[in-house]
């Protein structure tokens, strides 16, 4: 009885042993890939480059960018975007600051960004940008209701005086500066108007 027992255990064992058998016959376990993949040894190339002799560094001043014939007004290339930006090209370049009547100096980047505007009681919001636009730069509004207010598009700056544009560049208001962050003047139809922040 031990030895039925012993001949069925082993049954699967010796089945297995005739597989291999047979399999190695028909080659090797590579082959048919039962065995372990063969690595090929390429050698490893590095990702650093050899160091390459350079001159030294220079500073040249570019010369101005051409002018488009068929532009309506040259984008200012003298100061940079945002408040605060370094002007590009030489100091020379860029427009000298005004000064206010506070004694301060004012300059178009001086104005950029978001101005509570008011005007016959009404108060909304203003926006200037160093975008050119008809008028001199891009100017908004928003919330205002008198049709004044709603229709400034443009700005420009004359020594320290702000001149807010409508449609076709035409004035809406001219305003004085009283310091950096404070404009009063009137508008064309004779309403006190001021912007401030």
């Amino acid at each position: 009885m031990m030895e039925k027992l012993m001949s069925r255990r082993l049954a699967p064992i010796g089945l297995v042993a005739m597989m291999a058998a047979a399999l190695s016959g028909c080659g090797s376990f590579g082959a048919i890939g039962l065995g372990p993949m063969e690595r090929s040894a390429k050698p490893v190339e590095s990702d650093t480059l050899p160091p390459v002799a350079s001159a030294p560094v220079t500073r040249n001043t570019l010369p101005p960018p051409p002018m488009d014939p068929n532009a309506q007004t040259p984008a200012p290339m003298d100061q940079g975007t945002l408040p605060g930006a370094t002007p590009l090209g030489s100091a020379a370049t860029a427009p000298p600051p005004v000064s206010t009547a506070s004694g301060g100096e004012i300059g178009r980047t001086d104005l950029l960004g978001g101005w509570t505007l008011q005007s016959g009681g009404e108060s909304c919001q203003l926006f200037m940008t160093l975008t050119s636009w008809t008028g001199g730069y891009r100017a908004s509004t928003r919330g205002c209701q008198s049709p004044t207010l709603k229709s400034i598009s443009a700005w420009s700056l004359s020594g320290s005086q702000v001149v807010l544009a409508g449609a076709n560049g035409v004035s809406v208001a001219s305003l004085n500066s009283t310091g950096k962050t404070q404009f009063n003047g009137q508008t064309t139809s004779g309403a006190a108007v001021s912007f401030y922040r």
